[in-house]
């Protein structure tokens, strides 16, 4: 199954066809929308879409100048079940679009990291919580580098992410393995996850004890979800209790929350321009948390920290935040990672969980 899938999915890169290709958590089978007509749309905000099935790849916030990416559905398929006829097919077909250059993302250093970390911990008071500040790093691609085996290790090294790979033409390719649930609708049930706070994943037998700045950082991020069910009136919901989340290198602190669809049946497009971007990926007040991150990241986001995945498709949505992810350029591999910073933050410590977030992609790439 592996080659035959890896084999379409780099074809579709070298041709530049649209595609996305994904893996739901705890799921075994694989999923590819493939654009042969090469079509998708742009779109400004989650309210053009809400009511269209689709494959929705969203930035960070508009501000980046990105735009919502949308697939309306054409060929789809699971694992290698596709015509047989369709790699010799799509052999045939000229490039659908043209390469394209894309600039290089701004790399920090750790020095002018810490800088930065100062720099936010100096902002917050008691009506300014939480910034989350990125760095991109990156990597010299490796000679012979292939797309799609990268995504079958990512597959097989994360079960329990949503594992990604995508191409949009004009604005590049992107894989990742995210451990984080913004929100899935199924016919009667709404999900969602308040997910922070970063450790390294224990040894065997070993237990995580949690810090103060952690606890704190994903209490922050619960309340807000809760603060958005009282504006949407949304009264009945399921609070699990909060567990630790592992995520490969890593673990989080993670609350579940459920409740009926039906709250949300009309307010779908309302619910997700609330919550995102949560202070998971932006901060508290978000307005103010969104102002620090633009004056001092020096890169554009871009599709790092949005979410992506399915929408209205066969009665099921499945987003999840665009996390460990990377952006795979010519001759280079730009990794995108983060973290949350409160007043109570140690900026050395940030620069590692960032280090620490940047090895779930690293230890695959060869």
């Amino acid at each position: 199954m592996n080659s035959k899938l890896n084999q379409l999915l780099n074809l579709c890169l070298q041709k530049n066809i649209p595609f996305a290709s994904y893996r739901l958590p705890g799921e075994k089978n694989t999923r590819t929308w493939v654009q042969l007509s090469g079509k998708f749309n742009f779109y400004e905000n989650i309210f053009e879409v809400k009511d269209k099935t689709g494959f929705i790849y969203a930035p960070f916030h508009r501000e980046t100048n990105f735009p919502i990416v949308f697939f309306e559905p054409e060929l789809i398929f699971e694992n290698d079940e596709f015509d047989k006829n369709l790699i010799e097919d799509i052999s045939e077909k000229p490039s659908l679009y043209p390469k394209y250059d894309f600039e290089i993302p701004d790399e920090i250093g750790k020095l002018e990291y810490l800088e930065q970390a100062k720099t936010y911990i100096g902002s917050f008071d008691r009506d300014f919580q939480k910034a989350i500040l990125s760095r991109v790093r990156l990597e010299n691609k490796p000679k012979g580098f292939d797309s799609g085996n990268f995504f079958m290790d990512l597959i097989k090294a994360y079960p329990g992410a949503y594992c990604h790979l995508i191409n949009i033409p004009g604005t590049g390719t992107w894989v990742g393995a995210t451990p984080e649930t913004l929100l899935r609708l199924d016919k009667d049930t709404a999900q969602s996850i308040s997910l922070a706070g970063t450790m390294k994943s224990p040894e065997k037998g070993q237990s995580v004890t949690w810090k103060k700045k952690e606890l704190e950082e994903q209490q922050i991020v619960t309340r807000y979800i809760e603060s958005i069910f009282e504006k949407l009136n949304i009264r009945e919901y399921v609070k699990e209790e909060t567990k630790n989340l592992i995520a490969g290198n890593a673990v989080h602190l993670a609350t579940k929350f459920s409740f009926n669809k039906s709250y949300i049946e009309n307010k779908l497009g309302d619910f997700l321009g609330d919550l995102h971007p949560t202070p998971a990926v932006c901060g508290l007040p978000k307005d103010k948390a969104l102002d620090l991150i633009l004056k001092t990241e020096k890169h554009n986001r871009e599709f790092y920290s949005g979410f992506l995945g399915t929408l209205n498709l066969n009665g099921q949505t499945d987003l999840f935040v665009n996390l460990r992810c990377m952006k795979i350029l010519p001759d280079k591999l730009a990794l995108y990672v983060g973290g949350g910073l409160t007043k109570d933050s140690d900026p050395e410590k940030e620069w590692e969980e960032t280090e620490l977030k940047a090895g779930t992609l690293l230890k695959l790439i060869r």
